[in-house]
């Protein structure tokens, strides 16, 4: 309000005059009748749900409190009331002043009346009057200038500039290194891992801040390192600090290392530092609900996905961008928020970017895996206790290698929207020439095969719109070796799997085409089939010999296992 005052050209003596006696009556009584305007319009008004979500978080006016009753209220009734004031006052103004101006003119009360008007006038039009003899007593007038530059105080523009320089450089270089390990022992109190860093600088007037050597622990091993990065660069946004959240528009990662070790259950470290685990129940129960759980990377990530792009889920997803009023009492009147989840976030990055290696250690007896030259994008990334994590965006490159030997390149797409039909995402993936082995942890238990060695080479192109899945895909495998899984499916329409791993083996390169249509809870197969069977067509001309031979030899192992 003090913003208005200063800026727009308000009657500034009226305002001097007449706030106190106004704040007055406004104590006096008169906020119970603007807070039943308040309750009325911010509470029971359901139609300005839309209108008070959109001003109470707008830049600036976000923090004027319009969304307390009170205050809204006295807003509401103020601009009624003015309306007639104004009428009455000018009626009543011109007869006053030609009967009382002169009798007022020498009194004490008219004196002081002048010198607040003039002290008003500092802040206001006459300011530059002000300012101008101070400094002809000082300083002896030069010429004018022409043009332009006699409307620029030029004096003031540098003393101005001189002052944020200071003001950046103190924070930035003295202040904020001080000040460093303070933010990061509430940091480490608030979260659930251990956070080192060497460095801290603070940049206020660009809104950023930069760290150096940070280091993440895993909070169940503390000797244990997550993450470590480089150096780092956080930005700021200025719009949501003036709508007031925390936002942080840019974070770059340089020179990272992430350090991802498998949990037995399929889950990895870098998942615990969103909250502490639930400890698995004891007994027969805990380790049969271990085993039920244990799913591969594409089967936990599908099974997320298709939870959200359900029935239910879009139904959820549709509710949450619904405004929602949450009012708190006060002590007089109340506070009303109007927010989406969204804006509830406690945290959020628009867009995370690093750059370095990631090694991966699943869990069992696969070997290690690194990513190098890894440049990974996050977009849209939120987290907070009550709503949990939030990801609207995946982009991920960079080379696979084992045991310092390359094992291919793997690029990796992921964005969510909405829509009129609800929800959507595409999701494509490209690998090349990528270890089977080397990327088992991502589908080792949604496989009916087991692969014993071979290379991949895949391109998949997939489209979600509300429930309706579009995938495109392309499959190349070069020296593999395959064999059926137990407890598998036992046939491709009527060729055992066993016959299908055999024909495929003798295949190099095999290539398969194929859509999958329909939705993530029926997805349908289209010529994926089909285009098998013409593939292995000649290497199972007698198939009935193939078949009674891998019977006979299913049922000695049965015999001898008995």
């Amino acid at each position: 309000l003090a913003l208005l005052f200063f800026i727009f050209k308000v009657n500034r003596m009226a305002t001097l005059l007449t706030l106190p006696i106004f704040k007055t009556v406004y104590l006096l009584g008169v906020s119970k009748l603007a807070d039943g305007f308040g309750v009325y319009f911010l509470e029971k008004a359901d139609y300005l749900t839309g209108f008070w979500r959109l001003v109470t978080n707008f830049p600036v006016i976000a923090y004027l409190d319009i969304n307390r009753t009170t205050v809204a209220g006295g807003i509401i009734l103020s601009a009624i009331l003015s309306i007639p004031l104004y009428f009455i006052v000018k009626s009543a103004s011109a007869p006053l002043l030609a009967k009382y101006s002169g009798m007022m003119k020498n009194t004490a009360l008219s004196k002081w009346v002048k010198r607040v008007y003039r002290a008003s006038n500092i802040i206001g039009p006459g300011a530059s009057s002000v300012i101008g003899r101070i400094r002809s007593v000082i300083i002896k007038p030069k010429a004018a200038k022409a043009g332009i530059m006699k409307r620029i105080n030029l004096t003031g523009i540098i003393i101005a500039a001189v002052v944020l320089i200071v003001i950046q450089v103190v924070v930035g270089l003295v202040i904020s290194p001080a000040v460093g390990a303070f933010i990061i022992d509430n940091l480490n109190r608030t979260s659930a891992a251990k956070i080192t860093v060497e460095k801290i600088n603070v940049w206020p007037l660009t809104l950023s801040f930069s760290m150096k050597e940070l280091k993440v622990f895993d909070p169940k091993y503390p000797e244990k390192r997550i993450a470590r990065i480089g150096a780092a660069s956080v930005r700021v946004s200025p719009v949501a600090i003036l709508s007031k959240r925390l936002v942080f528009s840019t974070v770059n990662m340089n020179e990272a290392e992430l350090d991802l070790e498998g949990e037995p259950d399929g889950s990895f470290n870098v998942q615990r530092l969103a909250g502490p685990a639930e400890p698995p129940a004891a007994g027969i129960a805990g380790l049969w609900k271990t085993a039920y759980e244990k799913r591969d990377l594409f089967g936990k990530v599908y099974s997320i996905i298709k939870k959200k792009f359900s029935k239910s889920g879009q139904a959820q997803a549709k509710a949450a961008n619904k405004v929602a009023r949450v009012t708190e009492d006060l002590p007089k009147g109340r506070v009303v928020n109007f927010k989406t989840p969204s804006d509830m976030y406690l945290f959020e990055i628009k867009d995370l970017n690093m750059n370095g290696h990631v090694n991966i250690v699943p869990s069992g007896a696969q070997e290690p895996v690194e990513l190098k030259n890894a440049k990974i994008g996050l977009k849209r990334v939120a987290f907070d206790p009550q709503n949990g994590t939030r990801l609207d965006g995946i982009n991920l490159r960079g080379e696979l290698f084992k045991d310092n030997a390359s094992a291919g390149r793997v690029e990796f797409l992921f964005s969510k929207g909405h829509a009129i039909t609800g929800q959507t995402a595409v999701c494509n993936v490209e690998l090349k020439d990528v270890d089977l082995n080397a990327v088992s942890f991502i589908y080792e238990d949604s496989l009916p095969v087991r692969t014993v060695k071979g290379r991949v080479s895949l391109v998949s192109n997939t489209k979600i719109s509300g429930e309706a899945l579009d995938s495109r895909n392309s499959i190349t495998l070069t020296g593999q070796t395959l064999e059926p899984k137990t407890g598998s499916a036992p046939a491709v329409g009527f060729i055992p799997i066993g016959v299908v791993c055999d024909a495929l083996n003798k295949i190099d390169p095999a290539r398969l085409k194929f859509n999958i249509k329909g939705t993530l809870e029926k997805p349908e197969f289209g010529g994926f089939q089909e285009t098998l069977l013409n593939l292995i067509k000649p290497y199972v001309a007698n198939i009935g010999e193939q078949v009674k031979a891998k019977g006979i030899e299913a049922l000695g192992k049965f015999l001898n296992k008995k």
